[in-house]
């Protein structure tokens, strides 16, 4: 489907390229070009004061995580899309603080039997082995900040395969440790360009030590924002059961504590996605709730957003709204990825020449749609341009824009906004979800395609799914970067 003509989208809208903040409350609309003008926001709060590291490692092969940390601590030139990446100026002169790399005694090496394991394409094997080594470095916790981890070639096998994937089992074992892990296998070496997996690493062990790359810069102080992602599974005994991971979201730099829950008042749909029954929805949203007045004086505020890619069922509704009552506005929001609506951009016909008897045509532009695009079918359903042209971001040509997903995608598709609760315009609705794009800080671009609300619940639904044992527990997204 496509809109043709101009004077169709007389309701749309473009919203500026959110702004995000940085040390001396300073801001830039790249996150990458923040960093290095500006210096990480949390610096001005006075941490982290360093990175301290810790490093994990086959025998024999340490020298493959002592190569990276010295990448880290050099400049590094940028060879690849030099129109929106950055070089990389080194860790010190990004974040300000040094990155310290492991002593002797802080060095650990897993039993030799964990390649006999991973031979075997024995995953669980290999994770409880390694798992059980981490745990063993808790004793020397107090001296490193991020433990890194080399997974090397030979373990390939034991990686991923039906119903295993060793990252996230590995991740969700250890959360409980309270250990921040970076996990690093070959793939970080054969990046040809080296400022990206520089950024992309750098940028994730400063979040993992506690410290705030960045924040928005605009966002209402009395809003907040829950993404709910489910994990279906089934118990031992044979039951199915329905997870509800749900995460309540402050652009303030907080709103990383997850929750996962788990439902058996639930139906589901033909494609196997659960509906939450009425007393359920309220469990799983109150939850969320009392994390957010946990971190702000038993505050309420004034108004949520609740984000999921599925439907809200009448039951979902009520129970949404109950969870939080009549002072509290609360607008259900279904988002959609992968529409089949596109958008072309049209510039408008040269001027007319008197001279001519034909009349010059509007032609397409040279660059699609700008990101931040948004165009209201009804009252409940709006489409939002996350991916397109942006302005003021070129490296190269600061007057030009800049379009990421070009060599992938000529055309981007928007994602499409249902709102289930909720009344008024779409401008404020669609401003907050295209803010919350640039709210990943385990990214090294300049923006998602969808929310961090749903990212991050994703991702850790992705985890649960794996393990139930951490259920019904509270958790730092942190941990499971």
């Amino acid at each position: 489907m496509s809109l043709q003509r101009h004077d169709e989208l007389s309701a749309h809208g473009i919203l500026p390229e959110p702004a995000l903040l940085f040390a001396g409350k300073k801001t830039d609309t790249h996150p990458l070009r923040g960093l290095i003008s500006n210096g990480p926001y949390s610096h001005d709060l006075g941490f982290p004061v360093q990175v301290r590291l810790a490093y994990l490692a086959p025998a024999g092969r340490m020298n493959r995580i002592e190569s990276i940390v010295g990448e880290m601590q050099n400049k590094a030139q940028v060879r690849e899309a030099p129109n929106y990446y950055f070089e990389y100026p080194g860790f010190e002169n990004v974040f300000r603080i040094p990155l310290v790399p492991a002593k002797d005694g802080l060095k650990f090496s897993p039993p030799d039997e964990c390649a006999h394991l991973a031979q075997a394409q024995d995953g669980e094997g290999l994770v409880r082995m390694l798992v059980h080594t981490i745990g063993s470095t808790r004793a020397k916790r107090g001296s490193f900040d991020v433990l890194m981890l080399y997974l090397p070639p030979e373990w390939e096998k034991a990686f991923t395969y039906e119903g295993f994937n060793l990252h996230d089992r590995l991740k969700a074992l250890i959360a409980p440790l309270g250990i921040p892990v970076q996990v690093m296998n070959e793939t970080v070496f054969s990046r040809i360009c080296r400022a990206q997996a520089m950024w992309g690493i750098t940028v994730a062990l400063y979040a993992k030590t506690g410290g705030i790359p960045w924040k928005l810069a605009d966002f209402d102080r009395d809003e907040a924002y829950i993404g709910l992602s489910y994990a279906m599974r089934k118990h031992g005994d044979g039951m199915e059961y329905s997870t509800c991971c749900s995460q309540i979201f402050d652009p303030d730099g907080t709103g990383f504590e997850f929750v996962a829950y788990d439902t058996r008042e639930f139906e589901t749909d033909k494609k196997g996605n659960p509906y939450l029954s009425y007393q359920e929805m309220m469990s799983v949203l109150s939850r969320s709730l009392l994390l957010y007045q946990n971190g702000h004086y038993a505050h309420v505020p004034r108004k949520i957003f609740v984000h999921k890619s599925t439907c809200f069922t009448e039951e979902e509704i009520q129970g949404a709204l109950d969870a939080f009552g009549s002072k509290t506005e609360v607008e259900l929001i279904q988002i959609i990825r992968g529409t089949e609506w596109y958008g072309l951009k049209v510039d408008p016909p040269p001027k007319i020449d008197p001279s001519q008897s034909r009349r010059p045509k509007a032609r397409p532009a040279w660059y699609p749609l700008d990101r931040g695009s948004y165009l209201p079918l009804s009252e409940t359903e709006c489409l939002l341009w996350t991916q397109g042209s942006v302005s003021g971001v070129n490296a190269q040509q600061g007057n030009r824009t800049v379009f990421k997903e070009a060599v992938f995608k000529p055309t981007p598709n928007p994602i499409l906004l249902r709102r289930w609760s909720g009344v008024g315009g779409w401008h404020d609705t669609c401003s907050s979800v295209f803010s919350l794009t640039k709210c990943d800080w385990n990214n090294n671009t300049l923006y998602k395609t969808l929310p961090a609300t749903l990212v991050y619940s994703q991702r850790f639904a992705n985890v649960v799914k794996g393990t139930p044992d951490i259920v019904d527990d509270v958790y730092d997204y942190r941990f499971f970067m």
